[in-house]
């Protein structure tokens, strides 16, 4: 058996040598040697994961496998290693991480097997999964940051691959700068909790929190970082405000949203959430914060999905409502609930944004869903694996989404730190997501066909179906380790058994929970039926009476122009926040800098410039102009010594 300190050297290391491989031979064609190293490298990181988790089980099962490798940084009170840890959070994570990454990259063989620069793609998406293995596995703060950034700076250059396309390039930077402000909170929360704890180390800053002290207010230091980090997880995870990002990041690859911006990255700032939980716990307004920016953005991408015609920007805007989903859980303190559902989506979310890639592949890039319709009779495979997807994420039982889902929303309803109001938000999110993807499936493969006669779909080859094939499978069993507790005849589940010493129970003070078997069943009852009914309505209004949706459209104008337009948000920015700025910032160049700064800087040059030209005069080498220098200087000295 290898030791512990080896298997985490390969896992983190495997990626950034096929990082390495593509990267010095990034000018070559070979799309399918490229591809192959790319993905055994991940493969690699998976079986290793799969060995350091398989130690969390069993008789001799431990809390957590570890390892450091060197000191990092000793500078004052600051002492910072370089270690790497696995317990019962990051286990999930990792998994997640290099199980789906493993086959997003096997899927990426196919579809990128004809780009001009396929070598270079497979390395930027290896140095993603090296950055994102940092954040995860790190036993510090900082190590998280840096895999933080890392995945930042991987995306801009992922998002804008196509970097000739002036449109993909401006979502490249949209999405880097936007995710920096948030960064910049995420940095604050650190620095906060270095001098709050004097480490940055979360063990050792979950082993400093004061007992039973609870920060009932807003100014408490406890609940200032948490704040500032909760502003980093917005960045980074698309939350309202910081949310705009990652629907126009959907100009890159669609094998990178299905990566980056469905089952790792935009989980990020949900993880740290979790990771830090008792933390979170000893600030309950900060958690109200988390909650209410949670549910909100569920229930306001969700209605943006509702209008939109690429089928990509549709998964956009649903990976948004569902990462509010997961912050709506975190909020109430029902954090293994969230990280349930990180788990849930990144197998059906991944395998719609690969199924939709599949469509783009077998449409000759074309994403609008109104010149799709009928696809189901060419694209076999990949409807079938798209329909489990949908089943999934609407929340049909017995399929992966339901039961994290139901598990959120009775978490919302039943929790101290729950409302009535957030319950309510929740399932409404619920009905309109089931009605937008259900939408999504009658517009891409049910109904009358709309593909351009010049167009000739066609099913993906075996390396792009498999991986869809095996991420349908996970989308269909994937949640049956959180089977709730009421079906279990009120015995704990795997999920909770696994979760339970890592993850903090809500404190007394903060109230009790409701426990109702029947009130359980009820709300479960409610959210499913709901989302039964809105899909038989998307499915009347798209196959049934495909004319209802235009005629709604046209009566309801401002309401639709408004949704369509996503709200105006974009628009809102640039209008007050990023114009002005540049307005601000090209005053700042012309008046400051060029008309007083450089105007200074001139005037200064020429006097110095002046007066050495004028002492210059004195020293011309002639030595008879010295001499009478030399007499003067001897009169004037004669003629004050005799005055």
């Amino acid at each position: 058996m290898m030791s512990n300190q080896i298997l985490f050297a390969i896992l983190l290391l495997a990626p950034f040598v096929g990082f390495m491989f593509n990267g010095i031979r990034w000018k070559s064609h070979n799309a399918t040697l490229a591809g192959v190293v790319a993905t055994f490298a991940v493969f690699v990181s998976f079986v290793c994961s799969l060995l350091l988790v398989s130690q969390l089980f069993g008789a001799n099962a431990v809390p957590s496998v570890g390892t450091r490798f060197f000191e990092w940084m000793n500078v004052g009170g600051l002492q910072v290693q370089a270690g790497f840890v696995i317990d019962h959070i990051s286990a999930i994570m990792v998994l997640v991480v290099t199980g789906v990454g493993t086959l997003i990259h096997m899927f990426s063989i196919g579809y990128m097997s004809h780009d001009e620069r396929p070598s270079k793609y497979f390395a930027y998406l290896n140095f993603f999964l090296f950055n994102m293995l940092l954040l995860i596995l790190g036993e510090n703060l900082l190590l998280m940051f840096v895999g933080w950034e890392g995945v930042g700076l991987c995306s801009y250059l992922l998002i804008g691959f196509w970097f000739t396309d002036s449109e993909k390039a401006a979502a490249g930077m949209k999405a880097f700068i936007t995710n920096r402000i948030g960064d910049a909170g995420f940095l604050l929360g650190i620095f906060t909790l270095f001098f709050l704890f004097g480490t940055v180390n979360f063990s050792e800053i979950i082993a400093r929190l004061p007992a039973g002290g609870i920060e009932m207010g807003w100014t408490g230091p406890m609940t200032v970082a948490c704040l500032f980090l909760f502003v980093g997880a917005t960045g980074k995870s698309a939350q309202i405000p910081l949310y705009v990002w990652l629907p126009d990041a959907m100009a890159g690859p669609t094998p990178v949203s299905a990566l980056i911006h469905a089952a790792t990255m935009v989980t990020a700032g949900v993880y740290m959430i979790v990771r830090l939980n008792p933390l979170f716990l000893m600030a309950p307004n900060a958690l109200h914060v988390v909650a209410v920016v949670g549910a909100a953005t569920a229930f306001f991408a969700a209605t943006i999905g509702l209008t939109q015609w690429d089928i990509k920007k549709i998964l956009a805007y649903s990976t948004v409502s569902q990462l509010g989903y997961m912050f709506l859980a975190c909020g109430v303190g029902a954090f293994g609930a969230g990280l349930f559902h990180v788990m849930t989506h990144a197998f059906f979310k991944a395998l719609m944004f690969l199924g939709s890639g599949s469509v783009i592949h077998a449409m000759h890039e074309e994403q609008d869903v109104r010149k799709m319709g009928g696809l189901r009779k060419y694209l076999p495979i990949t409807h079938a694996t798209f329909f489990i997807g949908w089943l999934a994420i609407i929340g049909i039982p017995p399929f992966a989404g339901f039961f994290s889902k139901d598990e959120i929303l009775w978490q919302t309803a039943s929790s101290p730190l729950g409302h009535k109001a957030l319950w309510v938000v929740g399932v409404l999110t619920a009905g309109i997501t089931s009605f937008y993807m259900t939408r999504l499936m009658c517009l891409t493969f049910w109904g009358k066909s709309r593909v351009p006669k010049e167009t000739h779909p066609h099913e993906a080859p075996p390396v792009m179906w498999i991986p869809l094939a095996v991420l349908a499978v996970l989308s269909t069993v994937g949640g049956w380790i959180g089977i709730p507790k009421v079906m279990l005849g009120g015995e704990d589940n795997w999920l909770e058994r696994w979760f339970h010493h890592v993850i903090a129970p809500v404190p007394e003070a903060l109230g009790h929970a409701v426990h109702s078997h029947a009130l359980e069943w009820a709300a479960m009852g409610v959210s499913l039926s709901f989302a039964v009914i809105m899909a038989c309505l998307a499915y009347t209004f798209y196959v049934s009476n495909p004319s209802l949706p235009g005629r709604l459209a046209q009566k309801f104008h401002g309401t639709y122009r408004l949704i369509y337009n996503k709200y105006f948000v974009d628009e809102f920015y640039f209008a007050r926040i990023i114009n002005p700025l540049i307005d601000a910032s090209k005053g700042l160049w012309a008046y400051v800098d060029v008309n007083f700064i450089d105007r200074t800087t001139y005037v200064l040059g020429d006097v110095v410039r002046g007066v050495g030209s004028t002492a210059k005069s004195f020293q011309t080498g002639n030595l008879q102009q010295y001499a009478m220098y030399i007499a003067v200087g001897l009169a004037v000295t004669m003629f004050l010594i005799l005055r």
